[in-house]
């Protein structure tokens, strides 16, 4: 966040009277909700003067890990990250393993924050157990040929964990993870996503998605049905 010690003066260009001192132009900030914008760390007259602020977009960044201590671990670590707020949940994952569909219970971790995604990926890649964690989020703009796709699928619990099975199974997408809500969440990459809508029959919620370079790598590795 910046201090912009101008913000009386954007507002008050509208007005005649420009010669207003500084405690006038306070009492008449003061009623805007943008007066309550906490001060910025090291700036010293952003207590002095309020002013409008434009923050960061936020990004909400997922990974998974094997256990749910080592969940808490990556939790623990996004409170270095700018405005962080995070969640865990207990998930069904599969994918595709020697040869066959491999199932695994995993901890998934949302971590909301205003930090750059590079800045989130280095403060989860130190914590993570993984070899080559899932480190990904979904992109704020849409660019000219995405890549690689999250896809969320709401089912019953059953049908999830079938439709996860026979997606993998066919190899249109790397890996499923099935929440005991129902909601499956898919990830892919662009030239399977049309057969993966076939074989779901169900309305698919998709964002295209931004990662570790490993992770979207392994992506288009295993998406070759």
């Amino acid at each position: 966040m910046r201090c912009r010690s101008s913000g009386a003066v954007l507002i008050l260009a509208g007005f005649r009277h420009l010669s207003w001192s500084l405690p006038a132009a306070r009492t008449f900030l003061g009623s805007s909700p943008f007066s309550r914008v906490p001060r910025a760390p090291g700036c010293y007259r952003c207590d002095r003067v309020r002013r409008f602020s434009v923050g960061m977009p936020n990004i909400t960044v997922l990974t998974t890990e094997d256990a749910a201590d080592k969940a808490q671990k990556i939790v623990d670590a996004s409170k270095s990250l700018a405005d962080a707020e995070a969640s865990t949940e207990e998930v069904k994952s599969y994918y595709w393993w020697e040869g066959k569909v491999n199932f695994d219970q995993e901890w998934r971790v949302a971590v909301t924050t205003s930090a750059s995604f590079d800045a989130a990926k280095d403060a989860i890649s130190k914590v993570h157990s993984y070899d080559l964690p899932m480190i990904i989020y979904d992109l704020d703009q849409l660019p000219d040929d995405p890549k690689h796709w999250k896809g969320l699928i709401q089912l019953s619990g059953e049908a999830a964990i079938a439709l996860a099975e026979k997606l993998v199974s066919q190899r249109i997408v790397a890996c499923a993870q099935a929440s005991s809500s129902g909601l499956l969440a898919v990830k892919t990459v662009a030239r399977c996503k049309p057969s993966v809508e076939e074989c779901a029959g169900a309305s698919i919620q998709w964002s295209p998605i931004g990662g570790n370079d490993g992770y979207l790598k392994w992506l288009e590795d295993e998406c070759v049905g």
